[in-house]
C-alpha cells in the first residue's frame, strides 16, 4: 500500500481542489449553489442523502455544474478512481508512464491518467488482462474489494460471521464481500447481486458506512491489529536470523561490525534516518592474587571491571553487605563484603568513604566469582571471590585477625562497539512531540552464534521497521539495536546517557525484545512461556497495552514479572515505561555454541512481533491522542504477575 493511503479526509477536512470538467461525475457545482441549497435532485428523504452530503462536505465528491448529483446513475471505474484519489489525498506518481504501461486502454494523456495511475500504484485497482476499462461501470463485488483495500481492511476477525450467499461472487472477491457483511455494510445476504453495476448514490452510501465503521473499530483497537498482523512476514524474520547467526557477533569484533552494517543498511533502505553510534568498550586482562596471613587463597580471584591496579597489605574487616549501618572501622583496612542488596558501586563507595584501601567481595550465590564493577573515580583495588571462600574468611575473622595482601594488576584494552539507531518522524502538523523506542541487542556471547540471543529480537526490530515505514504515525518511532548487552548493558546505557533530558522527557515507552524465538524455551507455560518483565515488577503502559494486544490477537493472557538483565533497564532508570519480552525459562542452548537457527520457532517469532507491533502502533497511530498519563491502558485487561525465574 502507498504511504498516502491513510490520509483519509474526515468531515472536518478542507474542501478538495475543484475538478473542472463539466462531464465529470464529481465535477464541481458553483459554490453558491452548494452553499445555499445543496443538490437540486436530492432531499433528506432519499436513502443516500446522508452519505452524499457527508462526502460532499469533506470534499470527496462533487455534483454536476447544473446542480445535480444524479445518484441513480451508474458509477464508472474511472470515476471511482477519481473519488478514491480525492478521498486519500493521493498524488500523481513520478513513474506514471511505467504504471500506465500496465494498461492497453489508458495513456498518459487520458483525462484521468494521474488518478488511475495513483490508485493502481497503491493497489486499489489492478485492471483485468491488461485493461483498466475506465468507462465500464464498476460492479458491486468490485466495489467490495476496492473500498476495503482503500481502507486497509483486507482482514477482519468478526466475533460472529454473517451468513451470506456467496455462490455468485467471484473467487477473488468472496472474502471481501463476506467482510462487508460481517461489518454490517451490506444486509443483502440472500443475494448480494455481485455482478450488477452500482449507482453513484449506493457507492457513496457503502463507502460512507465503511468509513464510520472504521472509526468505530479503530476506537476499539481492532483494525490496526489486523493491519499489523497481516503485514508481518515471518519468513523474512527467519532469513535475517539465519544471516546474522552465521558466526558469533561478540561486541568489539569485526563480526559485530559486519552485523551492524547489515542492520543499518536494511533500515536505511526502508527510508529511515539512520545512525551508527560508536562507543568505547573496555576489556581487561588482569592478574589477581590474594594472600591471607601469608597463605595464598585457593582460587583465582576476579578483578572488578574498572578496578585500578595496585598492591595493598592491610587488616581485613568484614562489613556484611556494606550498608552504612553495617560498616565499622575500615580506615586503612581491606573491606570484606558480601554481594547483594546494594549495587557494586554503592558498596565500594560506602567503604571508600570510611577510608578502606581495598575491596574483596564474595558472591551471594554459588555462581562463581565473575562479577563486580567500580565507577570512574573509585580508585581502589577491588576483586571478587567465591561464596565458599568468602564464608571461610568470615569464620576465620571470628577467631583471629587476618592480614591480607591484595594484588591487582589490570591492563585495559579499548575496543569499539556500536548501537544502530533508525528514526521515523511524523509530519509536523500531526506530531505529538512524543517518542516510542523499540529495541533488541545485536551482539552475542563469545563462541555463540546467538540465533535466539538475540538475532531473534533484531529480526523483529527489522520486520516492524519495515511495516511501520508504510504506516501513518503522529509520534516519532525509533528502532534501535544495541551493542555490548552481553557485557553488562553497555550499549543501551551509553545510548540513554547520551540523550539530553529534553529527549528523555519525550519518551513514553520502550519495548525490548530479547530471545523471542527459541522452540525449547518457556517450558510448559501458556503462550509458549512468553512473559513481560519489568525492572520493578510493576505493571506499566508497555505491559498494559501488550497484554491487551495479546488477548485480542492471540486470545492469550500474557503475564508480567520482575527481571533486569536486558536493555530495558537503562530506560526504566530514567523513568520511561519499559518491558522485556522473552520466553522464559530460557532454552538449554542459552549462551551456548548450539544457539543456532535450527532451534528457532517461527510461531514464537510471529507471536512477539504481532504483540509488540500492534501495541506500539496503538501509541503512535494518528487515531489515538498523545499520552498524558502512563496508566492510560490500565483498564484494558486484567493480567497476572508471575514470580518466574528466567534460567
Amino acid at each position: 500500500m502507498g504511504e498516502n493511503k491513510s490520509k483519509y479526509r474526515t468531515i472536518t477536512s478542507s474542501i478538495a481542489t475543484a475538478l473542472t470538467a463539466a462531464s465529470l461525475v464529481f465535477a464541481p457545482m458553483g459554490s453558491s449553489v452548494l452553499a445555499d441549497s445543496g443538490y437540486t435532485d436530492i432531499n433528506e428523504d432519499h436513502s443516500h442523502y446522508e452519505a452524499i452530503m457527508a462526502l460532499t462536505e469533506s470534499g470527496i465528491v462533487k455534483g454536476y455544474e447544473d446542480g445535480t448529483f444524479r445518484q441513480w446513475e451508474n458509477m464508472s471505474r474511472q470515476h471511482a478512481a477519481v473519488m478514491l484519489y480525492e478521498a486519500f489525498d493521493l498524488e500523481e506518481p513520478e513513474n506514471i508512464d511505467e504504471i500506465l504501461a500496465l494498461y492497453e486502454d489508458v495513456r498518459v494523456d487520458h483525462r484521468y491518467a494521474k488518478q488511475i495511475a495513483a490508485v493502481t500504484e497503491v493497489g486499489y485497482f489492478k485492471g483485468n488482462d491488461g485493461y483498466f476499462n475506465p468507462s465500464d461501470t464498476i460492479t458491486r463485488e468490485q466495489v467490495a474489494s476496492v473500498i476495503l483495500l482503500a481502507r486497509d481492511l483486507e482482514v477482519y476477525d468478526s466475533a460472529e460471521e454473517q451468513e451470506i450467499n456467496l455462490d455468485d461472487v467471484s473467487d477473488s472477491h468472496k472474502e471481501r464481500v463476506q467482510i462487508l457483511a460481517d461489518l454490517g455494510i451490506t444486509n443483502q445476504h440472500e443475494d448480494y447481486r455481485p455482478r450488477e453495476s452500482i449507482s453513484r448514490g449506493a457507492f457513496s452510501t457503502m463507502f460512507h458506512k465503511l468509513n464510520i465503521k472504521v472509526d468505530e473499530l479503530g476506537s476499539e483497537y481492532r483494525l490496526f491489529d489486523n493491519k499489523v498482523i497481516k503485514d508481518i512476514n515471518v519468513d523474512d524474520m527467519y532469513d535475517n536470523i539465519a544471516f546474522l547467526s552465521e558466526e558469533p557477533r561478540e561486541a568489539g569484533t569485526d563480526a559485530e561490525k559486519a552485523a551492524v552494517d547489515y542492520i543499518e543498511g536494511e533500515l536505511k533502505d526502508l527510508g529511515y534516518e539512520t545512525e551508527i553510534q560508536p562507543f568505547p568498550l573496555y576489556s581487561y586482562e588482569s592478574d589477581v592474587s590474594i594472600e591471607v596471613n601469608n597463605s595464598e587463597l585457593d582460587e583465582i580471584p576476579h578483578a572488578f571491571s574498572g578496578s585500578v591496579s595496585g598492591e595493598v597489605t592491610a587488616s581485613l574487616e568484614y562489613v556484611g553487605k556494606a550498608s552504612p549501618d553495617e560498616i565499622g572501622d575500615v580506615n586503612g583496612k581491606i573491606a570484606l563484603i558480601e554481594r547483594g542488596d546494594l549495587t557494586f558501586v554503592e558498596k565500594v563507595q560506602n567503604v571508600l568513604d570510611e577510608g578502606a584501601v581495598g575491596v574483596i567481595m564474595f558472591n551471594d550465590s554459588d555462581e562463581g566469582n565473575r562479577f563486580g564493577q567500580v565507577q570512574k573515580g573509585q580508585d581502589i583495588p577491588a576483586a571478587a571471590i567465591t561464596r565458599e571462600n568468602g564464608l571461610v574468611l568470615v569464620d576465620q575473622l571470628d577467631e583471629e585477625e587476618l592480614t591480607v595482601t591484595l594484588d591487582v594488576n589490570v591492563e585495559q584494552i579499548e575496543k569499539t562497539s556500536y548501537n544502530v539507531i533508525a528514526s521515523m518522524k511524523p509530519d509536523e502538523d500531526v506530531d505529538t512531540g512524543q517518542l516510542v523506542t523499540i529495541g533488541a541487542h545485536h551482539d552475542s556471547v563469545p563462541g555463540g552464534p546467538g540465533a535466539n540471543d538475540d538475532a531473534s529480537g533484531v529480526s523483529a526490530v527489522l520486520e516492524l521497521a519495515k511495516i511501520y515505514a508504510d504506516y501513518p504515525i503522529d509520534t516519532e518511532v525509533r528502532f534501535i539495536t544495541f551493542g555490548a548487552e552481553e557485557l553488562g548493558l553497555v550499549g543501551s546505557s551509553y545510548y540513554v546517557d547520551s540523550l539530553p533530558q529534553s529527549e528523555i522527557d519525550r519518551m513514553v515507552s520502550h519495548f525490548q525484545m530479547d530471545m523471542i524465538g527459541a522452540r525449547e524455551a518457556g517450558a510448559d507455560h501458556p503462550a509458549g512461556g512468553l512473559i513481560m518483565y519489568t525492572i520493578d515488577g510493576e505493571k506499566n503502559m508497555v505491559t498494559d497495552f501488550s497484554a491487551a494486544s495479546a488477548n485480542r490477537t492471540l486470545n492469550e493472557i500474557v503475564p508480567y514479572g520482575q527481571l533486569g538483565r536486558s536493555d530495558h533497564q537503562p530506560f526504566h532508570d530514567v523513568g520511561v515505561p519499559s518491558a522485556l519480552f522473552i520466553h522464559s525459562p530460557v532454552e538449554p542452548s542459552y549462551h551456548q555454541p548450539t544457539d543456532t537457527i535450527d532451534k528457532i520457532s517461527k510461531e514464537k517469532l510471529l507471536q512477539v512481533a504481532e504483540i509488540v507491533g500492534a501495541s506500539a502502533y496503538q501509541i503512535v497511530r494518528p487515531e489515538t491522542p498523545a499520552i498524558e498519563e502512563f496508566d492510560v491502558g490500565r483498564d484494558l485487561i486484567d493480567y497476572p504477575f508471575e514470580d518466574r525465574a528466567v534460567d
